[in-house]
């Protein structure tokens, strides 16, 4: 480990070499000052990647707020350009869910079905920025997808491609997720939002330690068949899931755990819940007589804990 002075009388060094570059460059190459600030911004990150004492987002005293999912540009440049790549994200490419529990092809009756409602309104979805088509030939080369813009690229804040092959669309953007240590993201078919012929695919990335993009991928499923996708579409979602969480569960009989007793008051309170369902429930309104909904069981008891809505 160097000491403090140490560090501090390379990093001047560093600096007045880097002076030097930039005036050199741009007297000689004459570059524009937006391409000049992206060189900058460039060097600044090769002599940092140099430097062993350099922080990062999730070092120590560095961390990611423990309710935030932030969004990092490929370079500063993009926060400052003409017009915006990074300013737009929020509301035009990543939006949050919550909140937006209906959906277009759902009827009134849908709305009586609380996980329903609680799944629409599940992680963050991913936004087209452009009009455009796209149709799968069945072929496994890149060549097999052909895609085919209808509205021109404004800003490049959203690039798709064929890249993998067989039937894959891929999207990716000049930004990456940091989320709090020990937080992943995962990719997902977005909740009750769906394009014929189309499925998100599933991808988990510890995204607390990835220091760089990831794509969204689209798998076509139906060959010939031309798919179009308007700006503001839901192409993907995601979802923060803790590290390790998932991994942690077995699946068992219940009598492994839990006495006869107990196994039997919870075949009662079925039964009578079951019972409900078949009788009186179907003289109210949309036949539902929403107890799960309410947060009660089948004798009235109250859940110990119930959601109805997002926080």
């Amino acid at each position: 480990m160097l000491s403090s002075s140490t560090n501090q009388q390379k990093l001047q060094g560093r600096t007045k070499n880097l002076a030097a570059v930039i005036v050199y460059t741009y007297m000689v190459h004459k570059l524009p000052l937006f391409l000049l600030f992206f060189y900058i911004s460039r060097k600044r990150l090769e002599h940092q990647i140099t430097d062993p004492t350099s922080n990062y987002m999730n070092s120590e005293g560095y961390e990611v707020p423990s309710n935030r999912i932030l969004l990092v540009p490929h370079s500063p440049a993009l926060e400052v350009a003409t017009p915006p790549v990074l300013t737009p994200l929020h509301k035009d490419i990543v939006r949050p869910l919550k909140g937006q529990i209906k959906r277009d092809w759902f009827d009134s009756h849908f709305y009586y079905c609380l996980p329903l409602n609680i799944g629409n309104q599940y992680g963050f979805t991913i936004h087209s920025q452009y009009d455009f088509e796209v149709t799968w030939n069945g072929a496994n080369d890149t060549d097999g997808l052909k895609i085919s813009m209808i509205s021109s690229n404004e800003h490049e804040a959203q690039f798709v491609e064929s890249r993998f092959g067989r039937g894959i669309l891929t999207i990716s953007h000049p930004f990456y997720f940091k989320t709090p240590k020990g937080v992943n993201l995962m990719t997902i078919q977005p909740p009750n939002l769906f394009t014929p012929g189309v499925v998100s695919m599933t991808g988990v990335v510890e995204t607390d330690q990835l220091r760089r993009d990831f794509s969204f991928n689209l798998k076509f499923t139906d060959p010939g068949k031309k798919v179009t996708f308007k700006k503001g579409d839901v192409l993907s979602a995601f979802i923060p899931i803790p590290r390790y969480f998932v991994d942690s569960f077995e699946l068992a009989p219940a009598s492994e755990f839990f006495s006869a007793e107990v196994l039997a008051n919870e075949y009662v309170d079925q039964e009578e819940l079951n019972r409900q369902r078949n009788e009186e429930d179907l003289d109210k309104h949309n036949s539902a007589g929403r107890k799960y909904f309410n947060g009660e069981h089948a004798f009235g008891e109250d859940f110990e804990d119930h959601q109805k809505n997002l926080n």
